[in-house]
């Protein structure tokens, strides 16, 4: 019984690993002991700001979700309400279980997302956050500018520390997923 769960997680882990990956090549396609919200002294952007995007959630959701589907053996869905939602579906032991985790989506001062997790669902078990996020980040290695903080409950999404090979860095705006405004600063490396 212990290792389904422990399986369970691990997908889980996984699934939210790869929609941080996917959120973040999408903005630019075509750590510490605790969670800092004013971000760390140098994070400040060098370059000229180039253009600023502006979205709403449906097209943020059409291209997170196409992205997605490119990925094999990833049953998940995105979908942006007040909050980021990631459903999905994981295989254990030949059974079926559905999972959804709710996000809130903090833009930070220096341009940073804090993806704050308030609810994980397991089938029909509510799981505690902070010991799902503890499992991540004990179990599956992530990218250098993503931390994850469990205690706090939040993934720091560091889009300012991103390498980027087209020569460009970006700093969130804005993530106003009530009001259905989505702003991205786009500055040139």
């Amino acid at each position: 019984m212990n290792n389904k769960w422990k399986l369970s997680f691990l997908a889980l882990a996984a699934v939210i690993v790869s929609v941080i990956v996917v959120v973040a090549s999408l903005l630019f396609s075509g750590g510490g002991k605790g969670f800092d919200r004013a971000g760390q002294a140098g994070d400040s952007l060098t370059g000229k700001k180039l253009f600023t995007i502006h979205t709403g959630k449906e097209q943020a959701v059409f291209l997170m979700n196409k992205e997605i589907e490119e990925q094999k053996n990833l049953d998940l869905k995105v979908r942006l309400t007040d909050q980021m939602k990631l459903f999905g579906r994981v295989d254990v032991f030949g059974r079926e279980i559905v999972y959804q985790m709710s996000l809130e989506p903090e833009v930070l001062p220096n341009g940073d997302l804090a993806l704050h997790e308030k609810n994980v669902q397991v089938g029909r078990l509510n799981l505690p956050g902070e010991q799902v996020l503890n499992l991540v980040s004990n179990s599956v290695k992530l990218p250098k500018w993503v931390k994850v903080y469990p205690q706090e409950k939040v993934i720091h999404v560091q889009l300012t520390k991103m390498d980027n090979k087209k020569h460009i860095r970006v700093k969130a705006k804005e993530v106003d997923l009530p009001n259905n405004n989505i702003s991205i600063d786009v500055f040139g490396k």
